[in-house]
Order: structure tokens, then C-alpha cells, then sequence
């Protein structure tokens, strides 16, 4: 279940993806097709790599490729997704 949103991003393209940054606390990101299933989820709060503290601002430019910005950490972190082998 997602925590409170504060940030969207929908990649470009033929299959389009949506990820929802949290707010502060518990911190994820998450991976969505457009019609709300859930297909990742991203790291959890704090301020090691791949947590996060507020991701306020996300872009995606491919659906393995997520910058995310953050207000409380102060930095931008780029995420390169492996997609999964069926």
C-alpha cells in the first residue's frame, strides 16, 4: 500500500510505467502500470543509497532509469533498474 504520494512520474513510449515517490517517511518509490498494479517497489527511508528521505521530484526517462530528487538528503540519486528474467 502506497504511504502519502508526493511525486509522479510516467515514462515515455509504447508501455508506459508510473512511479509514485512517498513522502519523508516510509520513503519508497514506487513501479506501477498505468492502471494501478503494483510491479516494484524501491528502497524504504533513510539516507544510504537507494533510501530515501522525501523524494519531492522524479524523473524517468526509460522505465529502468529513475532520478529521484530529494529535499531532505539534499542530492538527486540516479537508479538504473535491472528488469527481471521470466
Amino acid at each position: 500500500m502506497i504511504g502519502a504520494p508526493n511525486s509522479i512520474c510516467i515514462t515515455p513510449g509504447p508501455n508506459p510505467v508510473l512511479f509514485v515517490g512517498e513522502t519523508t517517511f516510509p520513503g519508497r518509490i514506487f513501479k506501477l502500470t498505468l492502471d494501478g498494479k503494483v510491479l516494484g517497489v524501491i528502497g524504504r527511508s533513510g539516507r544510504r543509497l537507494k533510501y530515501f528521505s522525501g523524494a519531492h521530484q522524479l524523473a524517468c526517462p526509460s522505465e529502468n532509469e529513475i532520478y529521484a530528487a530529494e529535499t531532505s538528503n539534499w542530492r538527486v540519486q540516479k537508479l538504473i533498474l535491472h528488469p527481471q528474467t521470466k
